[in-house]
Order: C-alpha cells, then structure tokens, then sequence
C-alpha cells in the first residue's frame, strides 16, 4: 500500500532546492541648463533614467548642493566656470549596485573688449596696435574695415590703414557654446592733400597794382602750413591763412606746402597783377530811395565797392571808408542828391557814427566835364571840385545830366554816371557807374 506524501513535504523538496537571483541594476542619468544657458552662474537640473535602483547617492563637483540622496535631485547651480565630475552611485535591496561618471563644462561669463593706440599721430595712413581685454573666451577673431590685414585671430594684432575716415572694428570672442561681440567706430584724419583758393577782395578785382589778396586754405589732414609768396611784400608765412599783398605789376607763383608730420606736399597756382591805370572803374552800383534805405543799401563805399543799409551794423573801418549818400526823395524820382555822408541826419537818415566829410556836385553844379566815357586818370586829377557853400537845391530827377562828382575824405576824386532810375514802388532805386582816383 502506497502512503500518500505529505504537502509540506512536498514543498520542502520544492523550496529546500531554490536560490534566490539579485536582479540587476544601471545607474544613468541626463541633465539640461535652465535656459540652455552654460555661462556662470549655471542651474542644472537632472533627470535620472536609471534602472532598478532603488536608493541613489549623487555627488556633483563644484556644485550646489554637492551632494543628493534624491532620486531627482533638483536644481544644482555652478557657480564658477570650469569642467566638473558628477557621480550617481544606486542600488537596490538585494545588494546589486552600479555607478556612472559624466563631465560638465561650465563656461565663463562672455565678455568682448579691447583696447587700441595709434603708432603716432591720427593723419592717414595710421598704424594702430591692438590689445584684447575680453574675459571667458577660448579664442579670438578680429576684422579690421579698410586695415591690412582685414582679420586676425592674434591677441595683439597690428594693422595699418592707408585712408583717413571712419573704419569699423569688430572683435567676437568665442568660448565651447556661445559667442560675442563688441564693435567700435574709429576715425582717422584724412589722406594729406594740399589745396587753396586765391580769394579776391571787390575793391581790387581789377588786379592792378598795388593789390592785397586773401589765401584761403582749404587743404585736408594738415598740421603744418609754409607759403611762398613770389613778388609778394612778404615771401613767406607760416600762417594757416595768410594776407599778402603785391606791390608790382607781374606774373607770380604762390607755393603751398603742407605737412602732417608724416608726410609733405605742395602746391601752387599763378596769378597775374596788371599795372594800375590810377583808377576803379565801377560798373552798375544801386542804391535805394528814402522809403528803401532800410531795406537797400543808401551809403556806399568806393573804397569796399560796397552799399550799406541804415540799419547795419558798420565797423569803424567801414564807417572810416564810406564816401556817398543817396537821398531819394520818392519812387518818381522827382527829387534825388548825391550828399556826403556825415550830413545823413540832415536828410532824415540814421548817421553813421565815423564816415568822412566828402565834397558832393550834384549835376546843377557840375560845370563843363568830358565825357565819363573818356574819363580816365589825368581827366579825373583834372577834375575842379569846390563847393563853400552848401546848395540845399542843388537836386536832380530824370530828366537833364547825370554826372556827380565828388571828392572823398582821402582826397580821391572820382565821377559816377547815372544810367537808370528803377522804378519799383518802395524799392525803387538808381542805377549808375562810378570811376574814382585810386
């Protein structure tokens, strides 16, 4: 008879040959910048992917926290640039334990700058020195607008520019990740080119002899300035803009020569002064009515060649050389004289503080004169201008002749031919031509 086996040892026979396997454990992990950003300060968060951990123990290098039993520690910020170890240690309840190391860059903050000095003086061309003063970057690039070289990638670059003007400069640093950029304006003084202008006074646009002309210098990138003024009263100047004049009749050479320190040239242009005929010939001069004497000029000066309203403002030299005055009474001409012109306030005219005492014919007290036409040096010295007694009705209009002459503080005689009375309501206005003694 076959006895039935108990159950418990059944089992007994089962579990008395069973051993227990650990399950196995990986340790990983991944991790992000808050903001993709990896320039200090950093926060990192981590995601742990690990498999069959059930305990964790992190240790992050230069971080804070540096250390977690959390399965996601959190946010650890990094602080200082560098590269750091991060260590996740697991493991689970039947004692099976893994462990991974990885590497985080952390980059320092960006930032561009330099600085730069010129080799001399800012006259193109120029030779500057440059010097990187950035901070956080592994390595440079340079370009230089207008420069030779154009780039560079040397922390100290020298570059030379040829032109004057602005240049751009640009310098982008780089670290592992990201880079930046600073950009400056740099203006160098122009190319040295040499140049002037021979400006010429109104009162001796004839060019006869003597004459005083104005050098106007309109050079570029100049520092230093030497004329050469052949046949000139003086020869030389160093002034920027000198004043010279000719005493004789000739043709001449003015030499400019320009330096910047670094380099020279010159110039020059030539001028003819004609022998003087011993008097100005002056051609459609207009003055105004007493309705226009704010508005168009009513004194004139033969010496300037220039007509002055009674409103402007008159320096003592130019009151000194003003020698006529127009006194229209109204736009039909119906009374019209030639005064001299301190005598202005007996016309109702604002003086002039400083004019001259100028003797005045008007055309009723002109006797037998030649022709104004004909008139010339010895005609004009010939001239009888005598006047005592001051003629209130010495007046003239439209109609008869229509020579003044006259007699200026300086002595100069001269006669002035009225060709046309413009008629043009409060701005009406004669028009006539002067020859005076030089």
């Amino acid at each position: 008879m076959i006895r039935p086996v108990p159950f418990y040892a059944v089992l007994l026979l089962f579990t008395g040959c069973y051993k227990e396997a650990a399950l196995p454990v990986t340790a990983n992990f991944e991790y992000q910048a808050v903001n993709n950003g990896f320039t200090v300060p950093v926060t990192l968060t981590f995601s742990n992917t690990s498999v069959g951990a059930e305990s964790f123990k992190w240790t992050f290098e230069g971080g804070d926290p540096g250390t977690s039993a959390k399965k996601t520690p959190g946010e650890v910020i990094y602080r200082k640039p560098g590269i750091y170890n991060v260590r996740l240690e697991v493991s689970n309840f039947d004692g099976s334990q893994n462990v991974v190391e990885k590497k985080v860059t952390i980059d320092a903050q960006l930032k561009a700058d330099f600085s730069y000095s010129l080799a001399g003086n800012a006259f193109a061309p120029v030779v500057v020195n440059f010097s990187n003063a950035s901070a956080g970057y592994e390595k440079v690039e340079w370009s230089f607008e207008g420069g030779t070289p154009a780039t560079s990638t040397q922390q100290q670059p020298v570059v030379t520019f040829e032109n004057g003007g602005p240049h751009k400069i640009r310098l982008t640093i780089f670290n592992s990740r990201e880079s930046v950029s600073k950009d400056t304006l740099i203006t160098f003084e122009p190319e040295l080119t040499p140049a002037f202008s021979i400006e010429i006074p109104k009162q001796f646009e004839e060019l006869e002899a003597p004459v005083t002309l104005q050098l106007k210098n309109t050079s570029v990138g100049n520092t230093v300035n030497l004329w050469q003024t052949e046949g000139a009263d003086v020869s030389q100047s160093q002034e920027k803009e000198p004043i010279v004049r000719f005493s004789k009749a000739g043709t001449y050479t003015i030499l400019l020569e320009i330096n910047n320190g670094k380099k020279t040239k010159k110039t020059s242009q030539s001028i003819t002064i004609k022998p003087s005929k011993g008097y100005a010939y002056i051609k459609d001069v207009e003055l105004g009515i007493y309705a226009a004497k704010s508005d168009l000029g009513v004194f004139y000066s033969t010496t300037l060649r220039k007509a002055f309203k009674e409103s402007d403002p008159v320096t003592a030299g130019e009151a000194a050389a003003i020698d006529l005055l127009f006194f229209g009474l109204n736009d039909d001409f119906s009374f019209n004289r030639f005064l001299s012109p301190d005598a202005a306030a007996s016309a109702g005219i604002n003086p002039i503080p400083g004019t001259g005492k100028t003797i005045v014919l008007n055309p009723a007290n002109v006797g037998t004169v030649p022709a104004f036409e004909s008139m010339g040096e010895a005609q004009l010295n010939a001239l009888e201008i005598n006047r005592i007694v001051e003629d209130p009705d010495n007046s003239f209009n439209e109609t008869g002749p229509k020579i003044v002459l006259f007699e200026n503080a300086q002595k100069k005689k001269g006669a002035l031919l009225i060709k046309e009375f413009i008629k043009d309501g409060a701005k009406s206005r004669i028009k006539f031509d002067i020859k005076v003694l030089k």
